[in-house]
């Protein structure tokens, strides 16, 4: 599964003046974290290893002066890359939690932008994170509700579809479309038959990616026996030969949640088929 991107926190900021003993208002862990809690929430989770953190996350100077307003991040939790940083802070929260961290910068750029280090970071230069915790997952619970996420925009983007182009066919069981545009005269394919074919494959915006006219070189394919997409198995058996039918096939029954290199088909991409079934052999 090709999973989304999880963020880490790498921010342009400015530093912070360091001085002398305490930060006013602020307690300090035995690594040298600082933190101040402005809402705790004891009893609520907190984050384990490779749990994903979603945080809000603000930005501010020593005087308070906002440098990023509230940015959402994704944050998968992993080992602390030294004391008192980013992955320290967050450990110590729980969902709901707000607080204010300060952590030496230049450790933090060495760490976690691969050594680029601003000029004006000095060795005792902080900076100010005020971290706002909206939840707390699994990596598991977060793969899972990007994957609803991205099949309900999906399905809202099929709607659309459907709706501008007053079309009012039923899907199938599986969610295939099949548009008949054409008659055929001929037999259906049966599983186990080569089926040979043209088509011309277009994502939702019209976008053409692959097409056997292009090439005047008809595909064949043996057909239920998984040699092409699914949605292409279940749309050609309801065809008789010599039919011309559009399929509008979900990405469930297309390349799911991977890209297909042909013509740059991404993610959960919806495929629209204008298909003619030539012949059955």
């Amino acid at each position: 599964m090709k999973i989304t991107k999880i963020i880490f926190p790498i921010f342009a900021c400015l530093l912070l003046s360091a001085c002398g003993g305490k930060y006013a208002g602020y307690e300090k862990t035995e690594s040298g974290l600082y933190y101040q809690f402005f809402t705790c929430n004891e009893t609520q989770q907190m984050p384990a290893q490779n749990d994903v953190v979603v945080a809000w996350i603000t930005i501010l100077t020593d005087q308070d002066s906002v440098i990023e307003d509230n940015k959402k991040m994704e944050i998968m939790m992993q080992t602390s890359k030294f004391a008192g940083d980013i992955f320290e802070a967050l450990s110590m929260m729980h969902i709901g939690d707000s607080a204010a961290f300060l952590i030496n910068a230049k450790q933090y750029y060495n760490i976690y932008n691969y050594g680029q280090i601003p000029d004006f970071v000095e060795e005792k230069t902080m900076l100010k994170f005020v971290i706002n915790i909206e939840n707390i997952c699994t990596y598991q619970e977060f793969l899972d509700a990007k994957l609803l996420e991205r099949q309900q925009e999906e399905q809202k983007l099929i709607a659309d579809y459907l709706e501008t182009n007053h079309i009012e066919t039923e899907p199938t069981a599986s969610g295939l479309i099949l548009i008949k545009q054409k008659d055929g005269r001929g037999n259906m394919a049966k599983e186990g038959q080569k089926c040979v074919v043209h088509y011309t494959g277009k994502l939702l915006d019209g976008t053409v990616f692959d097409s056997s006219y292009k090439r005047n070189q008809p595909f064949e394919f043996v057909l239920g026996r998984g040699q092409v997409i699914q949605g292409w198995d279940e749309g050609f058996s309801m065809m008789n030969k010599g039919e011309k039918a559009t399929l509008i096939i979900p990405s469930k029954l297309g390349y799911g949640e991977n890209a297909a290199g042909m013509g740059g088909i991404p993610p959960f991409a919806t495929l629209i088929f204008e298909v003619e079934l030539l012949d059955i052999k």
